[in-house]
């Protein structure tokens, strides 16, 4: 009867820790709406009704080393705000371009050990490439 009970007390905790970790990982698939923002670097301010370009590329393996294939190019609003949604647990590197202004930020393994949460707010600062 005792070892009956020791082996409930011992099985049921190790199989609900199973459960629950399995959802975790779970959750890393699932795809994630996030948020990136244009910011200009010397001002700190949004970049309002520039329309900037987001690329953003997701990292793969290559030959090699590591590429990044494009995923898609998307336009920011008046605000300088674009949502898109990605999967958390591949690496993403989003780069800003427009009228003369240039930025990037990576979330990569390289670069960083952060996992994108859901609706969470990539800033990107761009710096002005005139001479």
């Amino acid at each position: 009867m005792q070892l009956g009970i020791l082996r409930t007390k011992i099985i049921l905790p190790l199989l609900l820790l199973l459960l629950l970790d399995c959802n975790r990982k779970n959750d890393l698939n699932n795809p994630i709406t996030i948020t990136i923002k244009v910011i200009d670097s010397k001002t700190k301010q949004s970049r309002i009704n520039k329309f900037d370009t987001i690329e953003v590329r997701k990292e793969g393996l290559g030959y090699l080393g590591k590429t990044f294939d494009k995923v898609g190019e998307y336009i920011t609003d008046s605000t300088g705000i674009v949502q898109i949604t990605i999967i958390p647990k591949e690496g993403y590197r989003f780069m800003a371009s427009g009228q003369n202004v240039y930025g990037s930020a990576n979330f990569t393994k390289a670069f960083t050990k952060k996992i994108l949460r859901n609706n969470e707010q990539v800033i990107i600062e761009v710096t002005s490439i005139n001479n």
